[in-house]
This record gives C-alpha cells, structure tokens and sequence, in this order.
C-alpha cells in the first residue's frame, strides 16, 4: 500500500516539525532530546501505519475471496435454477403424455365396454325379433323356475302353417310374421315374464309367480291377439295364428321336466286343430 505509507509518512514529518518548534520553546529539553522524542513517536506510529496497512490487506483479501466466493454460489444457483426449469419442464410433458395416454385408456375401455354389451347383446337376444335367445331364455327360467314351493308357468308356442307362409309369401313376409308375432307377444305379457325364441317359429314364455288358472287366461288372451294380428306383405294382409303349450310348476319339479311338459301340451294343441291352448296334466309325485 504505497499511498498510505506516503501518507503516514507525512503525517510524521509534520509531527516531527511541530514537536520541534513546540520543544525548541522548552527551556527543560535540548534541542537532541526533542528529536529523539520525535522520532521515537514516529516510529511508534509507523508501526501502528504498518499494523492498520496490513489489516486493510488482509480485509482486502477476505474481501476478494468473498466476492469469488459469491460469483461461484450465484453461477452454481443459476445452474441449479436452469436443471430446476427443465425438470419441470420434462415433467410437464410427461404429465401431458400421461394425461394423453389416461384419456386414450379411457376411450379404449368405453370402446371395449360398448362392444362386450353389443356382444353379449348380440349372444342374449335374437336379432329379428328381439326376443332372448334359446340360451338366455333357458338360463333366465332356471333362475326363476321354482325349486320347491311358488308358483310359475311355462309355455311353449308355435306359429301354425309358418312353412306353408314362406313357401306361399315368401321368405320376408315369414320374417314379418316373426316380429309381428313377437312385438303381439310383448303387448299381452307383464313386466317380469320372459320371451323367448327357442327355434325357427318356435318360442317359449316364462311365467313368474303364475297359477295355471291365471296362466291359462293369459295363454288364451295372447292367442287371442295373435289371431287378430294382421301382418302387411307385398301380396297383401297375412293372418297368423299361434298354438300353445302350458306347464304349470310342480313341487320340486326341474325346469327340463316341465320343458316336456309344455312341449307335450303343444303337440296336443297342434293335433287338436291349431290356433288354440292345451295345458300339460301335473307332474306325478316326487
């Protein structure tokens, strides 16, 4: 530090010199005396200079290395400020991807849902007249079908001359008759029984908690409304008709006895003339 010990320096010789003028008006010191004095409190503060100077030097010091110290804390907290950005940046493109892909499975698992109802629509129902299919007609009966006490009927029905129908009208006026006859069934029927389509004009209907009495009303009013269905056809107005099967629930009777039941009864019907209902006798003892 050249300019400060100049400017101690200075400071000294100004002492000195008023130190001398003071001491030469001194009768109790010589004119040595006072010099020596002088130059003795100038050393003194030359060292002080030297101590203060060397002080300055070493805050200077810490000062710089503080100053490098921070410059390398501030670049290193940019950096880490930088990686923070772009983590949250990677993040945000991965939470769109993950977003993207959530709403893409979500869409596949509709699809997928959709298509098994249409499917299992599709195996449950017949297609042309919207009636269950043999197989679901035969699973809904047997969770129906009494097991040992209640009540239930079962019919088995059969659209009379329907060959001579296709051979005559053809086979699109046999398919009208078919919805005809189903739309005519689910007119007359309650909510909770079940129709079904067991074959090509065959069908059987389920009567939950149903006596053969009230089963026998309701087999009549439904081939009642079935002779008085008239089916449009290119030829013209098709009369149908419909001969039924009835079997009443035994105790502990299974759904396949009964199933042979009714379709004994329909084979009755259909040999007594057609367009009419023959109940089955009741099931022998178990």
């Amino acid at each position: 530090m050249p300019g400060i010990r100049a400017a101690a320096l200075k400071r000294a010789q100004d002492a000195v010199r008023d130190s001398a003028g003071n001491l030469a008006r001194d009768d109790g010191f010589s004119l040595f005396d006072a010099e020596e004095a002088i130059i003795g409190r100038a050393d003194v503060m030359l060292t002080r200079l030297s101590e203060m100077a060397d002080g300055v030097q070493e805050l200077a010091g810490a000062y710089r290395r503080g100053t490098r110290e921070q410059r390398r804390l501030v670049r290193m907290s940019d950096r880490m400020q930088l990686e923070l950005q772009r983590a949250n940046q990677r993040m945000a493109e991965q939470q769109r991807e993950l977003q993207a892909l959530n709403a893409a499975l979500s869409s596949e698992i509709e699809h997928r849902t959709r298509l098994e109802a249409e499917l299992r629509r599709l195996v449950d129902t017949d297609h042309l007249t919207g009636a269950l299919s043999r197989r679901r007609f035969l699973e809904v009966a047997e969770l129906i079908w009494p097991r040992d006490t209640g009540r239930a009927c079962l019919l088995m029905l059969d659209l009379d001359r329907f060959k001579h129908i296709n051979d005559t009208h053809g086979h699109a006026a046999g398919d009208a008759a078919l919805v005809a006859f189903a739309a005519t069934c689910r007119a007359v029927l309650r909510p909770g029984d079940a129709l079904g389509r067991t074959g090509g004009e065959e069908f059987a209907i389920l009567l939950p908690e149903t006596g053969a009495t009230e089963g026998l009303a309701l087999a009549e009013d439904l081939r009642r409304a079935v002779a008085d269905t008239a089916v449009p056809t290119e030829r013209g107005t098709l009369a149908i008709s419909v001969s039924i099967g009835l079997a009443a629930s035994g105790r502990a009777e299974p759904l396949a006895e009964a199933l042979k039941r009714a379709d004994a009864a329909l084979y009755a019907a259909k040999n007594g003339g057609r367009d009419r209902v023959r109940a089955a006798a009741a099931p022998g003892p178990v």
